[in-house]
């Protein structure tokens, strides 16, 4: 193999397939990268059995080949080189050879054939959808997701379409976050009247930092099978193993109407949020909120650090509200949405599950269990 490339599109490239690489793999092969030169392309992959990025290179081909090298040390050296033509050479399938103005490295590789080919995904769903809705459906979710391995579903990511909507869900059991995509960001879906999958956070993690989008023109290509999905955008390409199993039926505990609501300020909200949970985070970041009239208030105590008071102006219908819950779940969500008020739809009992929805996000709604008072 023989190629001249840029440098700043070859860093590219290398940030996005690097993130896959995994640090602990016991098979020495997949702590490489494979570089393919082919026409006038070369071909970045990393893979670790579970998650897999390819990404493409325009270069200058005076030689076809393939080698593998350590990702983790061609990713450092090519972040760190000037910017000038980078020329990079194997005579055989065990050396690479790399050359950028007078800097000069010579790496260990392993042979190309040794490397595990990625799966390819032939399914009957496919769909196009807007990357800045994709984008911003993984950052509005994936932060509900649990962290608790022992409960393998509930760490994924739920991607459904159900006949009308695509939508995108997590739930750690404590709390529920959904983002629908509207009808115009969603194109070409082929996926019968009813679909779902379980994607790993870890991949829509990867995925999001593969987003870049520079208008709401630009698309994102998802294909999927029973076993595997697929997201295409540009050069870069993501390929993701699902999660076996069954979601939970988050549609049943959504609630259709509520006994009290809350409308306040988002930001005003969020700010008192922080800033009470500065005392809260000695007991377990609990604040206790209090509505009634057209005033909300937010307490924080604790034995060791001492109390903390907020008072918003709110709409408050319904009888007078008593409530707690942790302020962290409050700002993940409360953080991520866009609407100028959110409306808080409570149920009768001080231990019923709420409600968050932005006044003009009709997409977008967050539900959380709430703490003893």
């Amino acid at each position: 193999m023989k190629i001249a490339c840029n440098r700043r599109a070859l860093h590219e490239g290398m940030q996005h397939v690097g993130r896959v690489v995994s640090g602990r793999t016991t098979l020495p092969i997949l702590g490489n990268v494979l570089l393919e030169a082919k026409g006038d392309r070369m071909r970045l992959v990393a893979y670790d059995m579970e998650l897999g990025a390819e990404s493409w290179v325009p270069v200058e081909v005076k030689e076809e080949g393939a080698i593998t090298v350590p990702a983790r040390l061609l990713g450092d050296i090519v972040a760190s080189l000037p910017e000038a033509t980078v020329e990079m050479t194997s005579s055989d399938q065990s050396q690479l050879e790399l050359k950028c103005g007078s800097s000069e490295y010579s790496l260990n590789g392993l042979p190309a054939e040794e490397y595990p080919a990625l799966p390819e995904v032939e399914g009957e769903v496919s769909f196009e959808i807007t990357q800045k809705c994709l984008k911003d459906m993984i950052r509005s979710t994936i932060f509900a997701a649990s962290r608790d391995e022992t409960r393998a579903i509930l760490t994924g990511v739920l991607l459904a379409w159900d006949g009308k909507q695509v939508k995108m869900v997590t739930t750690d059991s404590y709390r529920l976050a959904l983002r629908a995509a509207g009808a115009d960001e969603v194109k070409e879906i082929s996926a019968g009247e009813s679909w779902s999958a379980i994607i790993p956070a870890r991949a829509l993690q990867e995925l999001s930092r593969m987003l870049e989008p520079q208008g709401d023109a630009d698309t994102v290509k998802v294909q999927a099978s029973t076993e595997r999905i697929m997201f295409a955008s540009g050069p870069y390409r993501l390929l993701s193993r699902l999660i076996e199993g069954q979601f939970p039926n988050y549609e049943r505990i959504i609630p259709t109407d509520s006994e009290k609501t809350i409308t306040v300020n988002r930001e005003a909200l969020l700010a008192a949020i922080r800033r009470a949970a500065l005392v809260a985070r000695a007991e377990a970041s609990k604040l206790v909120f209090k509505g009634a009239g057209e005033s909300l208030t937010i307490q924080a105590e604790s034995a060791d650090v001492g109390r903390g008071r907020e008072e918003l102006g709110a709409v408050i219908a319904g009888e007078d509200i008593t409530m707690a819950f942790n302020a962290e779940y409050l700002t993940d969500a409360l953080s991520v949405m866009d609407s100028e008020e959110v409306v808080w739809q409570l149920g009768e009992h001080a231990l019923s599950t709420a409600l968050i929805k932005g006044v003009d996000d009709p997409d977008y709604l967050y539900m959380v269990a709430p703490m003893q008072v």
